[in-house]
């Protein structure tokens, strides 16, 4: 759903006394793209989940010393660091590294659960609180996880984050975002898992699209113009249809849309998703022709993407006047 959240938890392992937690804690990942300090989410315009308030949060609760280990939890997905077109490995093209628990993008070198476990005990210090026992990774266990947590945080709502994907084109968010859709208790979230959930959705909205991956990096990714319309239309009548909608960039105004079609018809009325990549662009969303809104969808193959964006730009304004 649209205001739907990811929370991301602190588990602790022993008793408190006087301050003190004899024992450890497991900082257990769910999937969040937008855990962050807020320098990170600030510099790169992210919405942002405070790995902070965590720390607060320890402090709160009237800890000042953790004994034992502090341990990242990334078992909600699989390992795989990328998609099929980088064979599952860390792609240059993503940004960051996928994983069920990241910080700041996973655009650190080394595993990207233990950078978000420095994270964490660094905004833990700065709130007094000290972790004696390192950091390791490990997976928290059932009789943990029973307890309530020691402290968690929740992500800015599913709209918010599907915002941050489509309007600049986020690969990142794209994919975690994709992995969460089949994450749930018992099943970790995977990249075929999540493109599976998508084509069902697909199939349910009367579409044939054929999703692998869910930034379209993949070039198995298949669909018509045909499909993808279809698709654009069934989401206009969705309960999430108006947070999909404004999720999209807004042509002449901001997102990958913000310098094109400026001064033109377009502009201001035309909301769409673009797609690159070596000899492919694309551009499907809706215009509000005054009358009517109109889905579209324009797919062009071997073609210089630049050459590209102009035509679809020309066809674009064509449709904003669309019964004008």
């Amino acid at each position: 759903g649209a205001k739907s959240r990811i929370t991301t938890a602190l588990y602790r392992k022993g008793a408190i006394t006087d301050g003190r937690l004899n024992g450890g804690i497991y900082l257990v990942g769910a999937g969040d793209p937008a855990l962050s300090s807020r320098r990170f989410a600030t510099r790169h315009g992210l919405p942002h989940t405070s790995m902070r308030k965590l720390a607060k949060r320890v402090s709160k609760a009237g800890i000042r010393r953790i004994t034992g280990t502090l341990r990242a939890d990334d078992s909600v997905f699989d390992r795989r660091r990328g998609v099929p077109d980088s064979n599952w490995r860390y792609s240059p093209f993503i940004g960051g590294r996928l994983s069920g628990l990241s910080y700041n993008g996973a655009r650190s070198k080394g595993e990207p659960a233990r950078v978000a476990a420095t994270g964490l005990r660094k905004a833990l210090r700065k709130e007094g609180v000290t972790v004696k026992g390192g950091i390791g990774l490990g997976t928290a266990s059932k009789s943990v996880r029973k307890r309530d947590p020691l402290a968690e945080v929740r992500s800015p709502t599913l709209s918010k984050l599907v915002a941050a994907t489509n309007k600049p084109s986020n690969n990142f968010f794209a994919e975690m975002l994709l992995k969460r859709t089949w994450a749930k208790a018992g099943r970790q979230g995977t990249t075929p898992g999540g493109a599976k959930a998508v084509r069902r959705f697909a199939r349910r909205e009367g579409s044939g699209v054929h999703a692998v991956d869910g930034s379209g990096l993949t070039r198995t990714n298949r669909a018509s113009p045909r499909e993808v319309g279809r698709l654009l239309a069934a989401m206009r009548k969705h309960e999430a249809g108006e947070e999909f909608e404004a999720s999209l960039a807004i042509a002449g105004r901001d997102g990958t849309l913000g310098g094109r079609m400026q001064g033109t018809r377009a502009a201001g009325r035309c909301r769409g998703k673009t797609g690159t990549l070596i000899g492919v662009s694309t551009l499907s969303g809706y215009c509000d022709s005054g009358d009517d809104v109109v889905a579209f969808s324009i797919l062009i193959n071997g073609t210089d993407p630049t050459k590209a964006r102009k035509l679809q730009d020309r066809m674009t304004i064509a449709i904003a006047r669309y019964r004008d």
